[in-house]
């Protein structure tokens, strides 16, 4: 018989006929299966459709080798089944058994005598003895830093101090400025450089405007440079912007800071600030306040809205009003001696971290304890 032919009298005995024959069961062996499925379809079949007989041995023998191979595969699961069990037990056996304690290292690097090395007392004298060898060495210069232009004597700098105070506000102020100064400098009592330069109105500008957003330390030698250089308004109005750059390069934005410089000084020309007229400023003194004016407005003799003699001029923003007004409105009204004239600083509340102070303490002087958040005062 060849290998595609069947045996006579062959049936093919499909699987989910198997499947569904009322006596398949899961639990009986696939030859066993076989062999209830084929005599249920013998006894089933009607007598005239009943097949021819046929060799059984190819069936058998198929039978044999399916028992054979569920014998392996329950062999294998119960192999399976004996290993986990054995892996199990070890997993437990592992997780019981107690661990060893660590033995604690300890560094040498503890400060403790109990180690090896020196003890703390002589670690204590060596770093005592280095501290005092630092300390005798005479401290270098860097030559990448500028030489101060005078050194602060300490008779200077003590007869500068403001009263009650270590140290002077601003120790830069006290620094004598190179010569070509078009003014007198002031003592400086409570150590700001406003102090020092408050008799030239045009000075006072100057500064203000290089010390937005700028450490004293580093526009104090620009200042002088700048007010050596161009002692007058005109002289500044008529500089070349690329001058003045390489005059404030230090500072950082220089071209902004030049042009605003340049801009100032021509308007100080065409409109220089006196006495007479008043220029309205949109939110000062205080944010919300004087809106009843613009930027700039000029304000007449009978006009009772605020306004300041300099906020016309270009740069000038709260920092250089306040200053303004502390220092250098009444000198410019005529009025910085009169008795009976309330001072203009008793009239705002700087918000400075320098000017508030300075205010504090000028009321100090009088005997008042003021309070630079609220502006209010009370007797000492």
């Amino acid at each position: 018989m060849s290998w595609g032919s069947r045996a006579p009298g062959y049936q093919r005995v499909d699987q989910s006929e198997a499947l569904s024959h009322p006596k398949f069961d899961l639990h009986t062996s696939a030859s066993s299966q076989l062999r209830i499925i084929h005599t249920s379809r013998e006894t089933m079949a009607p007598s005239q459709h009943r097949t021819p007989a046929y060799d059984a041995q190819p069936f058998e023998h198929a039978c044999a080798s399916l028992d054979l191979g569920s014998n392996v595969l329950a062999e294998a699961a119960a192999s399976l089944s004996s290993a986990l069990l054995d892996m199990q037990a070890n997993a437990v056996s592992v997780r019981k058994k107690r661990r060893r304690p660590l033995q604690p290292k300890i560094s040498p690097y503890f400060r403790t005598s109990s180690v090896g090395g020196p003890p703390l007392e002589q670690k204590t004298q060596k770093r005592k003895a280095k501290k005092t060898m630092s300390s005798q060495v005479d401290p270098q210069v860097s030559p990448y830093f500028a030489a101060p232009l005078c050194e602060v004597t300490t008779a200077t700098a003590d007869a500068l101090k403001a009263p009650g105070l270590s140290t002077p506000a601003d120790p830069f102020s006290c620094r004598q400025p190179p010569p070509g100064l078009a003014f007198d400098l002031l003592p400086a009592l409570f150590g700001l450089i406003q102090e020092r330069i408050c008799c030239d109105l045009y000075a006072l500008v100057v500064q203000a405007i290089l010390w937005n957003k700028t450490r004293g330390v580093v526009a104090c030698p620009v200042l002088w440079n700048i007010l050596c250089s161009y002692p007058t308004p005109s002289a500044l109005a008529s500089a070349r912007l690329a001058d003045v750059e390489e005059i404030i390069r230090k500072l950082g934005l220089q071209q902004v800071r030049a042009r605003r410089l340049v801009d100032m000084a021509i308007t100080w020309v065409n409109l220089p600030p006196t006495q007479e007229r008043r220029y309205g400023r949109r939110h000062y003194p205080a944010k919300s306040s004087n809106l009843a004016v613009k930027d700039g407005e000029l304000l007449g003799p009978e006009d009772v809205r605020e306004g300041w003699e300099i906020a016309h001029v270009p740069g000038v923003g709260e920092y250089a009003l306040d200053s303004f007004r502390i220092f250098g409105r009444d000198r410019l009204r005529g009025i910085a001696s009169s008795p009976d004239v309330e001072p203009e600083w008793k009239r705002l509340v700087p918000k400075d971290k320098e000017l508030g102070p300075y205010v504090k303490w000028k009321w100090a002087q009088e005997g008042w304890d003021y309070d630079v958040a609220t502006g209010t005062r009370r007797k000492m």
